[in-house]
């Protein structure tokens, strides 16, 4: 299973575009729907098997987790100090936690883009 990063990039973005766009549209599973959907695309920009569309899904999903908690880091502790810190350090742990809902999703998305394209 090989990585591509710039699908990757993309599907990062897009979980956060779609996301927030069908989440606003449909209340309740909107995100959700965003989710798959990107996920989906990364699975068809990767081709390939089930396993490698899911892996990519996958990582982008993780990826988001990642760079969303440097930013709370980086940020909290230019805010508010030490105490900006803390808040981050413990909201980061429950964001990982939350992440693995969200990498399951895409990577769910992600195999069914790869099936769509059809590339063994």
């Amino acid at each position: 299973m090989d990585i591509e990063w710039g699908a990757v990039v993309v599907g990062f973005i897009l979980s956060i575009v779609l996301g927030a766009i069908f989440a606003v549209i449909i209340p309740a599973v909107g995100s959700v729907i965003g989710l798959i959907l990107a996920g989906m695309v990364v699975g068809y920009m990767v081709g390939g098997t089930a396993g490698n569309g899911m892996a990519n899904g996958a990582v982008s999903g993780l990826f988001g987790a990642i760079v969303l908690s440097i930013l709370m880091l980086i940020f909290g502790t230019i805010i508010l100090g030490i105490l900006g810190f803390a808040a981050a350090t413990v909201t980061s742990i429950f964001l990982f936690i939350a992440f693995f809902g969200v990498m399951i999703l895409m990577a769910i998305g992600g195999a069914i883009g790869a099936m769509i394209k059809g590339e063994a």
